[in-house]
């Protein structure tokens, strides 16, 4: 059976495999969202996700480290995503948080007091973040010292063409400059709109 260390992790990983699954250029139709009793079954020990794409179990312990330690996606590396499919979410993420602050600057600013607005920020300060905590989790398959992920890391379909594709998308200079981008937007984004 399949472990996440994370329900956020867990349901990335249906997404991608789902995605993955699909012909190309159709329509993917998402995951039932998880709701225990349904597609959760809780254990002992741990929720059992009865996901589109096999069962995973998410150990409770993992889950509550993972909340109080802010760390979205679970601690350590991941053994269900491997480092391409991190980058891939990464953009995801990155790319979905641009358009929001798009529309957002262009859109009459409301007052501090507002709290839609207040929520849409959050939201968009989000994404930024989940696109940076997605390029560390790619970091996390390179070995110390070593300037790329190994081809042995990249373990799913995608991640097997990325290499292909562009030899230097895995570097740890490539992903060092995706992680400063992303931190960089969410500094700006928080400062002009929070200014203190």
């Amino acid at each position: 059976m399949l472990m996440a260390r994370s329900l956020w992790e867990a349901e990335i990983y249906v997404s991608l495999r789902i995605a993955e699954n699909a012909p190309a250029g159709e329509q993917v139709t998402p995951a039932p969202p998880l709701q225990v009793g349904t597609n959760m079954i809780e254990g002992p020990d741990a929720w059992t996700y009865r996901s589109p794409v096999g069962e995973i179990t998410i150990p409770y312990v993992s889950e509550k480290t993972t909340v109080q330690t802010g760390a979205h996606f679970g601690l350590g590396r991941s053994r269900l995503i491997d480092a391409a499919e991190w980058l891939r979410v990464a953009d995801l993420y990155g790319r979905r948080a641009l358009e929001d602050q798009m529309m957002y600057a262009g859109e009459p600013q409301p007052d501090g007091q507002d709290q839609a607005a207040r929520e849409r920020r959050y939201y968009i300060e989000l994404g930024w973040e989940l696109a940076a905590d997605a390029i560390q989790q790619a970091m996390a398959f390179l070995p110390d010292g070593a300037d790329d992920v190994p081809d042995s890391e990249l373990w799913s379909r995608f991640g097997a063409g990325v290499k292909a594709q562009d030899p230097h998308a895995l570097t740890r200079a490539r992903l060092e400059e995706h992680l400063e981008y992303y931190r960089g937007v969410l500094e700006d984004f928080r400062a002009y709109h929070n200014p203190s």
